[in-house]
């Protein structure tokens, strides 16, 4: 597997691991307009794990289908189990979205990746951004 097939895989665990994590959120939320927000992050972390899959199996790789054996954000579903509010759930879960932000785009600078591969990691980029700036505003009104 090349360096830049290992980075598409290692974002597409990751995103499967956040998955989990909106899914522990999820549970645990009250508000239900900020459920839908989370719902909708949610569901652009299962369309990433999509995209970043068809671009392995085009590269001939095998696809990913859960979170790796690291699961980075697991210590943060952990986390999110034991809360009971919304304002710390909108915490802890800005915290798992700096881990996503930094890996996509620390990502990016692999020059290895066609303009197409590049175009995608930088939307969902762009989406992580967005994710961790509403965790970031949404906590602080809560």
């Amino acid at each position: 597997m090349s360096s830049s097939s290992k980075v598409i895989s290692q974002l597409c665990h990751l995103d499967f691991d956040a998955i989990a994590a909106y899914e522990a959120s999820l549970e645990r939320i009250e508000d239900s307009a900020l459920k839908d927000t989370i719902a909708g992050f949610r569901d652009d972390h299962k369309a990433h794990t999509e995209a970043l899959n068809a671009i392995l199996v085009k590269r001939g790789e095998d696809k990913v289908t859960d979170t790796d054996y690291k699961k980075v954000l697991t210590k943060g579903k952990v986390v999110i189990a034991g809360l009971i509010n919304d304002k710390a759930i909108l915490k802890a879960m800005n915290v798992n979205e700096e881990v996503t932000t930094k890996a996509y785009e620390k990502a990016l600078d692999n020059d290895d990746f066609s303009v197409e591969e590049r175009a995608v990691i930088e939307r969902h980029y762009n989406d992580e951004k967005r994710h961790k700036q509403w965790f970031s505003a949404a906590a602080d009104k809560e």
